[in-house]
């Protein structure tokens, strides 16, 4: 069954809104504890790591509850409705800073790792849901990874959205809200409401605008222990969720380390604040939107993890390029502009992919479970993933904030600048250039040994329809 392009359209605001919060989250929040409250590299690494360990645990959590969900709404759209008011408005808990200079740094890490795992909360209660709906909106392979283009589409525009127009709104002295309000602190303050609105006016209006087709075959009980053995012991599942476990990984890299990269090793953040911030997170952007089709276009002619690993290389070579890049010279500012702009546009390019093909291969084991378990149960699934995925997102994020504070990264406050160490400053053109590049080489291996293409797919499909049709 085909889907039509508005419900298609419908689908992708869902991420739209997801990706306004996400971007801001990926790009700035790390650099917000550190360099405008304050907040020492090592304990903003690990305030990461204990709330993405929470978000964890209860998105499993979410994702059953889902799947035994019964409602006018459906099992998925109601929470997406219901959800979408709180997690807008607890999103501005993570941009305010009640301290004062006297502030213990224990009181600032106490406080943003209870602020951002309630707000992991209620962002589970919400997204878990929504992508899970991937499953019950259709069972078509090409359909699936069609509707997951128009998500990842909608997906980089909310990453512009929530990254570059954040940045121009808050970040940096010379930001809009900065100079109106006369303070970085409350600029990120006010941006932060004003986004938490839109995301969740967003996220209604894309619950409104799809529907939920196919229905889990039953309500289960299995226990925990014995689904989570049941998803593990499928090869598919192992080798599809490292295949996107680990492009997701390298992808929350990059963004987490991109504005260290720009403003303190480039040397941008004496320059343009908000407004540089904002031209170079938004170029790759802009180009990752402009590629998708293209990428959707090739895995319909050719296997997804055989184009997916054209497009590692492409974005593994660019970041490479990041190394080299020479440092701001005002005597000669064109040289760091033109190789900056040159090497986000290839990044963005090969960004759409690394982003939509992975992701389009996580329903299709769906199928394989109700194959090998007679039982379809997205919600658990999902949940699952989603903990596994948050888990390692949390780990590599802190793993960031290690980083920059064993090479001597020094966090200021309200955005001050702060002349960096040079140890700080080749360390982190390091993590950005070759860490990611390692990690999507590693995922295209388990990409491959999932077996899991278009033929094998449509064999799982036909099998289920005999059996159905059997009973």
């Amino acid at each position: 069954m085909k889907l039509s392009k508005k419900e298609k359209f419908g689908y992708g605001f869902g991420d739209l809104s997801s990706n306004i919060i996400f971007a801001s989250i990926s790009f700035y929040l790390l650099y917000f504890m550190v360099s405008v409250a304050g907040l020492d590299p090592k304990l903003a690494g690990l305030v990461f790591i204990i709330g993405k360990f929470w978000d964890a645990i209860t998105d499993y959590l979410m994702g059953v509850i889902s799947d035994k969900t019964t409602s006018k709404f459906g099992k998925r759209r109601i929470y997406m409705l219901f959800g979408a008011i709180p997690y807008g408005l607890i999103f501005i808990l993570l941009w305010i800073t009640p301290f004062s200079v006297e502030t213990s740094q224990f009181i600032k890490f106490l406080y943003y790792t209870c602020a951002f795992m309630f707000f992991n909360t209620v962002w589970t209660v919400v997204y878990v849901p929504y992508n899970a709906l991937t499953a019950n909106m259709t069972k078509d392979y090409d359909e699936r990874t069609s509707l997951n283009g128009f998500r990842i589409i909608f997906a980089n525009i909310g990453l512009l959205l929530g990254a570059a127009i954040f940045a121009l709104l808050a970040e940096g002295e010379g930001s809009i809200f900065a100079e109106l309000f006369n303070s970085v602190k409350t600029g990120y303050t006010v941006a932060s409401a004003l986004f938490g609105v839109i995301a969740m006016g967003i996220m209604i209006t894309s619950a409104l605008m799809v529907r939920e087709r196919f229905d889990s075959a039953s309500i289960y009980n299995k226990p925990l222990l014995k689904t989570i053995k049941e998803f593990f012991s499928m090869k598919e599942f192992r080798s599809t969720m490292m295949y996107y476990l680990l492009s997701m990984v390298g992808f929350d890299i990059i963004m987490a380390v991109f504005l260290f990269f720009v403003n303190d090793s480039l040397g941008f953040a004496r320059v343009g604040g908000g407004e540089i911030s904002m031209v170079f997170i938004a170029l790759p952007l802009i180009c990752a939107i402009g590629s998708a089709m293209f990428w959707v276009k090739q895995s319909e002619k050719y296997d997804k993890v055989k184009v997916y690993s054209y497009a590692v290389v492409w974005i593994s070579i660019a970041l490479i390029a990041c190394i080299f890049i020479p440092k701001y010279n005002a005597a000669n500012p064109f040289t760091a502009y033109f190789f900056l702009g040159l090497t986000v546009i290839l990044v963005g390019i090969g960004m759409s992919a690394v982003q939509i093909l992975p992701f389009a291969s996580i329903p299709d084991v769906v199928e394989v479970d109700e194959y090998y378990h007679g039982i379809r149960r997205e919600g658990a699934y999902y949940g699952i993933v989603s903990f596994v995925y948050k888990v390692a997102s949390g780990i590599s994020i802190a793993l960031i904030g290690l980083i920059l504070g064993a090479f001597g990264y020094i966090e200021s406050i309200d955005g001050a600048y702060i002349a960096q160490p040079e140890s700080a400053l080749i360390a982190i053109r390091l993590t950005i250039g070759i860490l990611p590049g390692i990690i999507f080489f590693v995922s295209v291996i388990y990409g491959k040994r999932a077996k899991l293409d278009r033929k094998q797919f449509n064999l799982f499909k036909k099998e289920i329809k005999l059996r159905k049709n059997s009973n």
